[in-house]
């Protein structure tokens, strides 16, 4: 069975930051992780509107100058104009070049809808003793088919007047402290060279160590997404857009998520992350939901793989539906729909699932699903799902969904849906579970 699944600013050296950056992944605790991004701008698009005016201490000219570098850069990334692309960076550094080289070949990979990048006002700090600026810039990608807006993110380059002295030019695209204070804002395409497969509806990121897999990963996620749709039911799933599926062996686009999930992100083989429209604002919209795949799991055979995906898919379907339900609820729900193609003779239970399970006296928590016997409590919880769809019907469960979001009373509910406690609840599934597998060798 899968392991679990989780659903500065200030006067800077410049010696420290003159080289340029391209910044590209854990799984199974699937808490749906909402990752909190950053404001909308402008660039390469017909309807951009004029760039912000800026006051105080900001200098207004430069100010310009810096934007005008950036709707090129902007319009360049979504041109595919490399040589343009290649006008917006200082060229004396030669590993800025090639660090943007391989930032420019990533983006160019994927199905740009709208690529906008503006100036975050009152940003402009000066460098002592120089002409350069940092300043912190406002990324707004919408990709095409995959999100429902723009995911805005930020970051901080350095520029630097042209040789000519009538351009600005970035020099740095890395301040190690401030990305250090902001590590939501990181995605693969940042990192190090990806490689992107599409199709079907998937967008597959992956990097050297993992692209052999990305024909058994696309293949998994394109038949996944059906058969989740299959199990919940087209009317019960919100739309049917695309999904994106990052499988990296680099996990520092993680770090930013990695307190919005339940246990230890190590352990995990599959994460669900909610990407925001906005990171700087609290309940932004989720432009998409995306999954990432541990790489250890890429190797496993393809029922144990297209379990896992499934289950994510099943916490990406589903989307915000449920939001505050408990986790033996959501997690168990992508659990019994992740097993719905499969034979019975092939859903396999965790080695200490049926000593948990008889052990339970209710179901689990937080703490339970943190704890070091998790995958046996997915399977309780699965366990306690099949219980409740072959007893009251399987619309029962998304219905129990609806009715326990946002923290509504456990035990009411239960009594009011199925007229029984947590604790008979938990009895019941577990009784089953135990009558599937007891003796089986699983």
């Amino acid at each position: 069975m899968p392991g679990l699944s989780s659903m500065s600013t200030g006067t800077t050296d410049l010696s420290s930051h003159r080289r340029g950056r391209v910044r590209g992944s854990l799984g199974r605790v699937s808490v749906v992780a909402l990752l909190l991004l950053a404001s909308l701008g402008l660039a390469a698009c017909s309807d951009d509107t004029p760039p912000p005016t800026y006051s105080g201490e900001s200098n207004p000219d430069v100010a310009k100058l810096l934007q005008r570098t950036l709707n090129q850069r902007a319009a360049a990334l979504v041109d595919e104009d490399v040589a343009r692309f290649r006008r917006t960076l200082d060229r004396t550094d030669s590993g800025l070049l090639d660090d943007q080289q391989t930032y420019f070949d990533n983006v160019a990979q994927l199905p740009i809808e709208k690529l906008r990048l503006r100036l975050v006002r009152g940003s402009l700090n000066p460098v002592e003793g120089s002409e350069d600026y940092w300043a912190e810039i406002v990324v707004a990608l919408q990709l095409r088919g995959y999100d429902a807006a723009p995911v805005r993110t930020r970051d901080r380059f350095l520029f630097t007047p042209s040789r000519d002295g009538k351009r600005m030019v970035i020099s740095s695209t890395t301040d190690y402290d401030w990305e250090a204070e902001h590590p939501a804002n990181v995605l693969p395409w940042d990192l190090g060279s990806i490689h992107v497969e599409e199709s079907a509806g998937v967008l597959g990121i992956f990097d050297d160590s993992t692209r052999s897999h990305a024909e058994a990963v696309i293949d998994a996620a394109s038949m996944g997404r059906y058969d989740v749709r299959a199990a919940i039911g087209a009317a019960d799933a919100p739309d049917d857009t695309g999904v994106i599926v990052y499988a990296l062996q680099d996990p520092t686009f993680l770090r930013g998520v990695a307190g919005q999930t339940i246990g230890d992100p190590d352990r995990a083989d599959g994460l669900t992350i909610a990407m925001p429209t906005d990171a700087s604002r609290r309940n932004s919209d989720v432009a998409s939901y995306r999954i990432f795949l541990n790489p250890r799991v890429l190797g496993e055979s393809d029922g144990v793989l297209g379990r896992l995906v499934r289950h994510e898919l099943t916490h990406a379907s589903l989307g915000a539906r449920g939001r505050g339900a408990p986790l033996w609820l959501t997690e168990g729900i992508a659990e019994y729909v992740s097993v719905q193609p499969m034979p019975e003779s092939r859903r396999r239970l965790p080695a200490d699932a049926l000593a948990v399970g008889e052990a339970a006296t209710d179901l689990p928590g937080q703490a339970e699903f943190s704890g070091s016997e998790a995958e046996a409590w997915y399977a309780v919880s699965w366990w306690v799902c099949e219980y409740i769809a072959r007893a009251y019907g399987q619309p029962v469960l998304l219905d129990l969904l609806d009715q326990l979001d946002d923290g509504a009373d456990q035990a009411e509910v239960l009594s009011d849906a199925l007229g029984i406690s947590s604790a008979e609840l938990t009895q019941r599934g577990v009784a089953l579970m135990s009558t599937t597998y007891s003796g089986r060798g699983d």
